[in-house]
């Protein structure tokens, strides 16, 4: 009596060790990635077989609740974006092909009450980026900052993962209201080789301005952190500075100061500030009487 064959399994764990790894390294992202939810071992094989993909990009908006993660894989170039949001937001609805980031989190067998910060361990452990990316956007979506905060900016669940990226911009695009304290945050907390923050110095020169910042005492921002120089002065009114570049070098702690002087005015009360724009970046002064005092003008 005929016998309908049964289905062969692929014993991918018994082929011999440098066969596996080959294999693991010619899987499609997210056959590699239900791979590693399949048993410890898989997920370290995962790991070990040292999967290159191109990039890792944390998206966080800062408007509404529509967080996702974007993956560009080297083979053949496409994106992966996996959404942590509800599955039931907009965003989900409008865009079919959007991964459910809370579905690939429970293929993770592990103990987290974050199902974000489970599925953004695993991925990290078990690929190897070639650039890691945080964005914070406004509304929109390498990290990307876009958050009108319901947590603190401190509580955020992507700091107990990861800190060090390759690259951050903070509403690359689009303007975004960011606070004084979380800025400074970002910059002493996460680390990064590039930052872009164009924008954001003009935003807080502009709350400062408007007297919507008031203990704000200095502010500089190095050439690392790729912002424009039109970008910073976008919409400020300039005046001649109230020091001269011989003063500058002692304000500013320079040898020589070659760049660009100016003066900004509070309109609240008529501070003032002093900017400098140079090979080194960006620095702003903001004047007391004691400051103009000892300054002796």
């Amino acid at each position: 009596m005929d016998e309908t064959p049964k289905s062969r399994k692929f014993g991918l764990l018994k082929f011999p060790f440098a066969l596996r790894e080959e294999v693991i390294r010619n899987m499609e992202f997210m056959d590699a990635f239900h791979f590693s939810t399949l048993s410890k071992r898989s997920k370290r094989l995962v790991h070990n077989a040292k999967l290159r993909t191109h990039s890792i990009t944390f998206c966080l908006n800062t408007f509404v609740a529509n967080d996702k993660i974007i993956v560009e894989t080297i083979k053949d170039g496409k994106c992966v974006m996996i959404s942590l949001a509800d599955p039931r937001e907009s965003f989900k609805r409008k865009n079919p092909d959007v991964i459910d980031g809370r579905k690939l989190a429970n293929l993770i067998n592990e103990p987290s009450d974050d199902y974000k910060k489970k599925l953004s361990a695993h991925l990290l452990f078990i690929f190897h980026f070639k650039e890691t990316i945080l964005h914070i956007e406004k509304g929109v979506s390498n990290v990307h900052f876009e958050r009108n905060y319901t947590e603190p900016l401190t509580d955020f669940f992507l700091w107990d993962v990861r800190k060090t990226f390759d690259f951050v911009s903070i509403g690359w695009g689009s303007p975004l209201f960011i606070s004084s304290e979380d800025l400074k945050f970002i910059l002493e907390t996460i680390k990064s080789n590039q930052y872009y923050l164009g924008k954001q110095i003009n935003i807080l020169l502009k709350q400062w301005i408007n007297g919507q910042i008031t203990d704000l005492e200095s502010l500089i921002g190095y050439k690392r952190y790729n912002f424009p120089v039109d970008v910073i002065l976008d919409g400020l009114v300039t005046m001649d500075p109230t020091i001269t570049h011989e003063q500058a070098k002692k304000i500013y702690s320079r040898l020589e100061v070659n760049g660009q002087l100016m003066d900004i005015q509070r309109k609240v009360d008529g501070q003032l500030a002093t900017v400098l724009l140079d090979e080194e970046g960006c620095s702003v002064f903001m004047w007391n009487e004691k400051r103009l005092a000892e300054l002796g003008n």
